[in-house]
């Protein structure tokens, strides 16, 4: 018998940076004006073609990998065992995996909390190896979203593997799966023995019904766009263009010894969920001087550079700011389609809102996810971790 085993030509290592998912908003600050408009076409196209590239992001928790090694031993884990340099975190079985989790620092602070993680973990492990073929080589990569068949309430699967709490309808082709299922995973990526990943290629491999891969699960139908907001937007990316592109040319860039401005830029944007997503660059400078992880004299290299390219600067916030606008419009849409299979929500001690993580968009030049900050990101910021 052929084995079966992940192959990809675009793989790479999982120990590396990986290549995140942008947001829709943030493109501008690594692709320019090519990104705005990328972004900017994107709305369009959903609104034109239809939602069928368009799948909930799920926020699922803890991340997980696993598969078979070379030898077809069975391996479980979680993201830090795998690529664990000072032991070895490849559990070969349920015993491995507790000794792992007993040894780490966590445990030792925690142990009744860990003690529950890790029985969770245990009965995952014997439910992951029956569904992993023998013949398969090669490991997955995802996040669990449930360790026990979800509770029944009003009709709907109820389960909050981290932030959002999810309600499937059980009667839905999705809720008839959960039902079958006694875990629940949502996976991103496959790897191979050596550490090198790729996209998901062998989604429909698993036996039995013990654990659900859940597949991806689609919006329902077309957004409307709001049209000011478009030719807003077209509008200033057409007079602004050469200014935005100019502000992050990387050449430029290296050669003042700035060229992690965009990443200045991402760091900015994430704090913003904290204070409000309001005046998005009036207070970025008073940001960066208040930052101890800028030196005083990259603050001031910032700040010179800033003045001498304002134009572009002040486009490219304007730019984010509308995208963000229609970004923000087209979840609440989405989220509140009638018929959709899978409610999301968040809730905090104080408060609690509709809608979850967002969703993925699939694009040849690069995914891009709609997340709404306002909410999930504060939500996922405010968590104690």
């Amino acid at each position: 018998m052929r084995l079966r085993e992940f192959a990809n030509k675009n793989r790479k290592p999982l120990l590396e940076a990986e290549a995140r998912i942008q947001h829709a908003e943030d493109i501008v600050f690594w692709e320019g004006s090519k990104g705005a408009n990328r972004a900017l076409q994107s709305f369009i196209n959903m609104e034109k073609n239809g939602v069928q590239d368009v799948t909930i992001k799920w926020d699922g928790s803890p991340a997980v990998i696993f598969g078979r090694d070379t030898d077809g031993n069975f391996i479980f884990t979680d993201k830090s065992g795998f690529g664990a340099k000072g032991y070895d975190g490849k559990a070969k079985s349920a015993k491995d995996l507790e000794t792992m989790f007993k040894n780490r620092p966590g445990y030792a602070k925690n142990p009744e909390g860990y003690g529950v993680m890790i029985g969770k973990m245990k009965n995952a492990y014997t439910a992951f190896e029956k569904a992993t073929p023998k013949d398969y080589k090669g490991f997955f990569k995802g996040d669990m979203l449930y360790f026990d068949k979800p509770k029944v309430e009003d009709g709907h699967y109820v389960f909050t593997p981290n932030i959002v709490t999810y309600k499937v309808t059980t009667d839905s082709s999705l809720g008839e799966q959960v039902g079958a299922s006694s875990c629940g995973i949502v996976i991103h990526r496959e790897v191979d023995s050596v550490g090198s990943e790729g996209p998901l290629s062998n989604a429909d491999i698993f036996e039995g019904n013990d654990v659900l891969v859940v597949p991806p699960v689609q919006a329902q139908s077309a957004p409307q766009i709001d049209d000011t907001s478009v030719k807003e937007l077209k509008a200033v990316i057409a007079k602004d263009a050469a200014a935005m592109d100019s502000l992050i040319n990387i050449n430029t860039l290296t050669e003042l010894k700035m060229k992690d401005l965009p990443k200045i830029f991402y760091a900015y944007m994430n704090s913003k969920v904290d204070t409000g997503l309001d005046n998005l660059g009036g207070d970025f400078m008073d940001w960066v001087n208040s930052n101890n992880k800028i030196s005083g004299v990259k603050q001031k290299r910032i700040a010179e550079y800033i003045t001498n390219n304002q134009q572009g600067f002040n486009a490219l916030w304007e730019v984010v700011a509308k995208i963000q606008q229609v970004k923000d419009d087209v979840i609440f849409q989405l989220d509140n389609q009638p018929g959709a299979p899978v409610k999301q929500s968040m809730s905090s001690k104080d408060d609690s809102v509709d809608g979850g993580e967002g969703y993925v968009l699939a694009h040849p030049g690069g995914d891009i996810k709609l997340v709404p900050r306002k909410t999930f990101s504060k939500y996922n910021r405010a968590v104690e971790r």
